[in-house]
């Protein structure tokens, strides 16, 4: 979708201008952490979506990245600058973003300072960057969905939801409306639910068309 690219990504723009310089003896910071700053403000400065998916390359070439995963069919990567990533069920999911085409990188954590809003991941494909809250949700409560919606909505844009409950498809239409319904932060939902992959804008949550895609 055209709205994917760096056109919808003034929010991110602006924290990148504001916010993102690397915290003094910050703990596990790349050797190289300017350069991807420096990187990715180029992104959402650049013109044109051929200059994008240059700082894009550029981002994913870098050589101070730890690759945690190479998905084989799609060659997808997950990358970080640690040698472990933190929570399995995040390198899990990480790992079903790269079988749906995207290169993911888990944000250094030396680029947020104390009151940084601190979101998980980059997405990257092409000349795509999406920031993203990854959770991941075992219960099949509606007001639990929403309120793992709301709270990773306060730290990104976007929400990767991975399903792990077999939960029915009206109670996480429920919950997905709950957690978006007065939430002016969020943009989209991305949803692994029974072995598949939706894209949900916050308007087509809430439109009848839902029920026939969940």
């Amino acid at each position: 979708m055209e709205q994917d690219r760096h056109t919808e990504s003034g929010e991110e723009q602006n924290r990148i201008e504001i916010g993102f310089l690397p915290e003094e003896n910050s703990p596990g910071l790349l050797v190289n952490i300017d350069f991807f700053i420096l990187a990715v403000k180029a992104f959402y400065k650049a013109a044109d979506s051929r200059e994008r998916k240059y700082q894009v390359q550029r981002i994913l070439t870098a050589k101070d990245w730890i690759e945690h995963y190479k998905d084989k069919h799609t060659g997808r990567r997950v990358l970080s600058e640690s040698i472990s990533i933190e929570y399995d069920h995040e390198k899990l999911t990480a790992i079903s973003l790269t079988q749906v085409n995207y290169d993911v990188v888990f944000a250094p954590k030396g680029m947020f300072r104390r009151n940084d809003k601190k979101f998980d991941i980059y997405l990257l494909r092409d000349s795509i960057i999406l920031e993203a809250d990854l959770k991941c949700i075992s219960s099949k409560r509606p007001d639990t969905i929403a309120d793992r919606i709301i709270d990773g909505s306060e730290q990104a844009g976007r929400v990767v939801l991975d399903i792990r409950s077999d939960v029915q498809s009206k109670d996480l239409i429920d919950g997905l409306r709950a957690g978006t319904g007065k939430n002016n932060l969020m943009k989209e939902v991305l949803l692994f639910y029974k072995g598949k992959f939706y894209k949900l804008p916050r308007n087509l949550i809430w439109s009848k068309k839902i029920f026939g895609i969940l």
